[in-house]
């Protein structure tokens, strides 16, 4: 009955995972198609678990290694180039899904000998288990799918840094394990309409280091292109529309660290996103999916051992690295690429009685357009020695523990001299983002200080840490997902003692009788500020703020710097 029930299982994932099927999975059936390849194949591959999710079941971790080790731990015995592939961040886009069941069962059968094989089935299992047909409103297929926000209604793609979701702490461990070479995202797009059933968005050049920049644009991508070209399935960059359609040009994808490919990047992981076309046949987009899949095992195969170098000196050079960029923003320039798309014209909506934005199937055409790919990074870090941070933030430790960021605790109470942070300024957004009122726009200003600090209290060294450019990204505030920006210090913004007026006034007196370069500030900006010299509170408080009666610790960040 075993053996009819396997043969059974494995015959309908195969419908599903060959593309001749307008169905995806279910979770249930995505598992047990990998249960049934690791019961299979045992020497080859193995089905393992990585940690909680949201929805109370495990994230698993398809493993194909031709060594059989299926261990983290033996990366450097092998030698071998690490490839993570991830579905169903998005359930509803569950091109990936399906393509990977197929890939794995290639690969199960004849293993590539010098490549590992790391597939997370499904990675948003609380949306796939939300199953509907009508969310992705835009899309072409599947009959049925599963549902963007997770069990706790968060999209995870914007989750790498915060980790408000056990998914992404459990992402966390998994790919601090594994530290692959190659990470791959597998989506469908939104969007504009053009020609290829098939787009990419690839690392940046710029926030690699050179030689891995180089290999990426003069080799790595354009082999990839190349090699889907020649399976007739053509593939091009994501189409991020500059203008109204893809004639006024295209543009990058800035991917921030929040997103899964921003975030790996930050450790030297060589990282892409295929973004299947909406509006293709299911089938379609999963054989795509599928030949994408093949490219990239072809190009490991054969160059996987130059990638595997070439990270051992990015990871070696990032940890002796003493600043970084940051607040990447695409530049003015451009290039231009050969684009097959749709003639866009207007036309009159019969809903709304005005024009509306259409794209002419039966009128293609192949010409060139601007292609604004290039990055700068507009500001720098610089880390400082080392950083110290209150035990009281048990919270961020954790997650740089969990990014392999060495952390040592004072072994008694001492007095420090350091670098203090104290927020200037800084915006939040109108409505809560993913859960937080993300901050954006921060400036700071430093003040050296002696601080207390305690037994327990964190002291993390920034030099030959191979995280270190995680390290700068979330605890310099003003970078775009720092562990500000995200919401973690907002206590630190909370004052939390006052004055009475009628108190205070004899007290602010006696300050300006003794502080005469204090008086002479208080003076010229009544003297200049018509609406302050008509405040009597907001001239109290400008004396109460620049008297010790305030409290130093407002708006100053828990994170100290000590060393240059």
């Amino acid at each position: 009955m075993r053996t009819y029930l396997s043969f059974f299982i494995l015959c309908l994932i195969s419908l599903y995972a060959s593309g001749q099927s307008n169905t995806t999975p279910e979770y249930k059936e995505v598992i047990t198609a990998y249960q049934e390849l690791a019961a299979a194949y045992p020497k080859v591959c193995k089905l393992l678990t990585g940690g909680a999710t949201d929805s109370g079941k495990p994230l698993h971790l398809f493993v194909i290694d031709p060594t059989g080790y299926f261990k983290p731990t033996e990366k450097d015995k092998r030698n071998m180039p690490v490839c993570l592939i991830m579905n169903g961040i998005h359930p509803g886009e569950p091109c990936g899904i399906n393509a990977s069941i197929a890939f794995a069962r290639e690969k199960v059968a004849n293993p590539d000998k010098n490549v590992v094989y790391c597939i997370i089935p499904v990675y948003n299992i609380g949306g796939a288990l939300n199953r509907n047909s009508h969310s992705r409103a835009n899309q072409n297929g599947p009959e049925s799918y599963g549902f963007r926000g997770n069990a706790k209604n968060l999209d995870l793609n914007r989750d790498f840094i915060k980790c408000d979701s056990k998914n992404a702490l459990s992402f966390t461990a998994l790919f601090q394990e594994w530290r692959p070479e190659v990470f791959i995202d597998t989506h469908t797009s939104n969007g504009a309409d053009y020609q290829p059933n098939i787009t990419l968005i690839s690392s940046f050049p710029e926030k690699l280091i050179p030689m891995q920049a180089k290999f990426l644009e003069m080799e790595f991508e354009p082999f990839l292109y190349n090699n889907m070209k020649e399976k007739g399935d053509e593939m091009i960059p994501y189409v991020n529309v500059f203008g109204k359609s893809p004639d006024g040009g295209i543009e990058a994808f800035t991917d921030l660290p929040r997103y899964s490919m921003g975030y790996t990047s930050l450790f030297n992981t060589i990282s892409f996103t295929t973004e299947a076309h909406m509006l293709k046949p299911f089938d379609q987009r999963v054989a795509s999916t599928l030949n994408f899949l093949n490219a990239m095992s072809t190009f490991l195969v054969s160059r996987g051992d130059i990638l595997v170098e070439m990270k051992k000196v990015a990871d070696a050079r990032t940890a002796e690295m003493k600043s970084f960029k940051y607040n990447w923003k695409l530049t003015s320039s451009s290039d231009s690429i050969e684009f097959p798309g749709f003639k866009a014209d207007s036309v009159l909506s019969e809903v709304t009685g005005l024009y509306q934005l259409v794209y002419l199937r039966d009128e293609p055409y192949r010409k060139n357009i601007p292609y604004y790919h290039t990055h700068e990074g507009q500001d720098v870090a610089k880390l400082p020695e080392s950083f110290l941070i209150p035990q009281a933030y048990d919270d961020v430790i954790t997650r740089l523990k969990m990014n392999q960021i060495k952390v040592d605790k004072l072994k008694q109470d001492t007095l420090i001299e350091v670098t203090s942070t104290y927020i200037d300024s800084f915006k939040t957004v109108d409505y809560p983002y993913e859960g937080h009122c993300l901050h954006y726009n921060t400036s700071v200003i430093k003040r050296k200080q002696k601080v207390q600090f305690y037994a327990g209290d964190y002291f993390i060294k920034t030099k030959g840490q191979e995280s270190r450019r995680y390290l700068a990204q979330v605890l310099t505030p003003e970078a775009e997902d720092s562990f500000f920006n995200w919401g973690f210090f907002d206590s630190s913004l909370g004052q939390k003692e006052y004055f009475s007026s009628y108190v205070y006034d004899e007290t602010a007196r006696m300050i300006l009788e003794r502080n005469p370069s204090l008086r002479r500030a208080f003076e010229a900006k009544r003297q200049a500020d018509f609406d302050f010299s008509q405040n009597a509170r907001a001239q109290l408080e400008y004396i109460y703020v620049n008297s010790e009666n305030y409290e130093i610790t407002h708006k100053r960040l828990p994170v100290f710097e000590v060393g240059e």
